[in-house]
């Protein structure tokens, strides 16, 4: 009689699960700004941000990496940051050119990964990209809790919010034109392979 081992799926793995989570709370973060319930949205922005530092970390820590946690961990985070950018910017907290700078770098991203790699160009997520979207994070929560009656008479707290937003987005430029350079030497290899 021989003892098998059954392995787990590829896709049963913590951080899979903490990046679905992190989808589900994004309608429920747009909800809540557009609902003006600035408090409970700065708690749901926390929860997001601290989602997506504690998949990465389980996944490095635990050995719990997967080819389905790297597809869907980039996309949850510029999902994340489209839709609270848009939701900020809807309620006149957020000014709209960082919307547009960075709603158009995903663009471009978006379509050079499908036309090349039908949408899945399998690629490691870059410093620029954490630190952007750490200086994201940071920003976007601040700029809510600018909102608060907590931080009402307190016009730095928005000011350093937008400093965050602004280093963030134009880190998020700086790490698509890194995630182009990838895109396209990639391509490059794999029509000369072809």
């Amino acid at each position: 009689m021989t003892n098998t081992v059954r392995e787990r799926p590829d896709w049963q793995t913590w951080p899979n699960l903490i990046t679905v989570v992190r989808f589900l709370l994004i309608p429920v973060f747009i909800g809540l700004v557009v609902a003006h319930h600035s408090g409970w949205a700065l708690v749901t922005l926390v929860v997001l941000g601290v989602s997506d530092w504690a998949d990465g970390f389980i996944a490095r820590k635990f050995d719990q990496g997967s080819k389905l946690g790297k597809a869907l961990d980039p996309i949850a985070d510029r999902l994340a940051i489209i839709a609270i950018v848009l939701s900020l910017v809807l309620v006149g907290l957020l000014p709209w050119p960082s919307v547009a700078i960075i709603v158009l770098v995903d663009a471009v991203l978006a379509l050079l990964s499908g036309l090349w790699f039908r949408g899945d160009p399998d690629l490691d997520v870059t410093w620029t990209g954490k630190i952007r979207s750490a200086l994201l994070f940071v920003g976007l929560p601040l700029l809510l809790f600018s909102s608060t009656s907590f931080a009402a008479d307190h016009d730095w707290v928005r000011i350093l919010a937008l400093v965050f937003v602004w280093a963030g987005t134009v880190g998020h430029v700086v790490a698509g034109v890194q995630y182009v350079r990838a895109l396209s030497a990639k391509h490059r290899l794999a029509t000369r392979t072809a």
